[in-house]
């Protein structure tokens, strides 16, 4: 499954919701909605984890690379 930076963003904004002491956070993907109580934090950092790696692996993925080449006559 792709993720976006999105994706994270929200996912990291309900961990600070429920570390902030509301009691019920919610979450959209694909048209699927999820609660999440506070019980459920230490989902929502693994879910932060896998979605993290996911996004810098796109990253990188997407970088050009290029060359440099340096040359000398000998002299």
């Amino acid at each position: 499954m792709a993720y976006t930076a999105d994706n994270l963003a929200q996912v990291r904004q309900a961990i600070l919701d429920l570390a902030s002491g509301q009691r019920v956070t919610r979450i959209t993907h694909n048209g699927r909605t999820v609660d999440y109580g506070q019980a459920d934090i230490d989902k929502l950092r693994s879910l932060e984890r896998h979605i993290a790696a996911d996004v810098s692996a796109q990253n990188r993925q997407r970088r050009s690379r290029t060359r440099q080449v340096i040359t000398s006559k000998g002299l």
